[in-house]
């Protein structure tokens, strides 16, 4: 049976530790508060996936009782938890990505939650780009990536990779060519990682609608008052 999981992966929702790059000018609290809209907005854009029999799984930092707890506090249902076992990213995604393997899933798709314009359509293209190759990546602006799927088992691609830096995407594409594993890249989207890419978002989807399948008005009035409560405009 063709089973795939889809891992939405974040860190806990905890003040002090979360979009510490937007701080200044957003205060701890303000980053609280983008991060905790973000998760919701990925949550909603990947719900139509379950609805359409999609396995999906928010994978959050800490503990699982924690996990729990903190997802009860967001519009999570439908959606499994789990905790990210490991030291450092890198640790985290080989063990989910083995787990999910093991688990019998035959395609494993991680997604994270600072790329708001990713919705369903993007992570079906993945699937089906997995019926054919091995390994698809969505490359972001800052040289990450915000998505990436297996259809074999291949952790040693995750290992080694300069997690944080703009050369993430750039160093993972010389893994996968040098392993010769077949690859295909998905459209280049904008993380929202900097006040810079926030005033961004904000400007391109008030201008031309931002977003795949359009754009949820309470999460774009989170974004837009964010900005002006620290005293700039977009």
């Amino acid at each position: 049976m063709d089973r795939t999981s889809l891992n939405i992966f974040a860190k806990a929702p905890v003040p002090g530790t979360v979009k510490t790059r937007m701080s200044p000018p957003l205060s701890p609290a303000q980053c609280l508060r983008l991060h905790e809209a973000l998760l919701n907005h990925t949550l909603a854009r990947m719900r139509p996936l379950i609805a359409s029999g999609m396995e999906a799984r928010l994978c959050l930092t800490g503990t699982l009782q924690e996990a729990l707890e903190q997802a009860g506090r967001m519009e999570a249902d439908g959606f499994g938890v789990d905790v990210q076992q490991g030291a450092h990213l890198g640790e985290r995604l080989t063990h989910a990505l083995t787990t999910r393997f093991s688990q019998g899933y035959s395609k494993v798709i991680f997604v994270g939650i600072d790329c708001p314009g990713l919705g369903p359509n993007t992570v079906r293209d993945a699937v089906r780009a997995l019926n054919r190759q091995e390994v698809v990546i969505g490359p972001a602006q800052d040289g990450g990536y915000y998505l990436i799927g297996f259809s074999a088992s291949l952790p040693e691609i995750l290992r080694g990779i300069p997690w944080g830096t703009p050369a993430v995407y750039e160093t993972t594409l010389d893994r996968l060519r040098r392993k010769g594993v077949h690859w295909k890249s998905l459209e280049r989207q904008a993380d929202l990682d900097t006040f810079g890419d926030l005033k961004r978002f904000c400007r391109r989807a008030s201008s031309v609608g931002g977003l795949e399948g359009g754009i949820d008005p309470v999460f774009f009035a989170t974004m837009e008052g964010l900005i002006l409560e620290a005293g700039d405009d977009f």
